[in-house]
């Protein structure tokens, strides 16, 4: 797979899920904001817009030429993805309150995989 389709998807991703997160704190876990206190409810949201922004930074770079700083967002990116993954799985068996932890830690760790071969593939030769 080609580095610049991996960056959209994470980026689509990336933004989508930062903007149900700040537009809608809670939506898909099934807890309704008069359960959430404001403290977690603004914790999401503060979440939800550092997603939109690694979704922006991915959907930059996308289509940039190969070079150090490209490698370096392309990285930066794998090993988030990849802990936020290992942080979604632990979720599952620690937080029962939320049944999606396993769909999300499954296309994190896609993600995650998808831009590391990617990347890989595609690194600037003067690394």
């Amino acid at each position: 797979m080609k580095l610049n389709v991996m960056l959209t998807i994470a980026a689509v991703y990336g933004i989508g899920l930062g903007l149900i997160n700040l537009l809608a704190p809670g939506a898909g876990t099934g807890v309704t904001m008069s359960t959430i206190p404001g403290i977690v409810s603004m914790s999401i949201r503060f979440w939800g817009v550092s997603y939109i922004g690694l979704g922006l930074i991915a959907w930059l770079v996308r289509n940039a030429e190969p070079s150090k700083a490209h490698d370096g967002v392309t990285l930066g990116l794998t090993i988030f993805f990849a802990l936020h993954a290992l942080t979604s799985l632990y979720g599952q068996f620690t937080d029962t309150s939320v049944p999606t932890h396993w769909i999300m830690a499954t296309v994190q760790a896609l993600i995650a995989v998808g831009l590391f071969v990617a990347g890989k593939a595609s690194m600037s030769q003067n690394s």
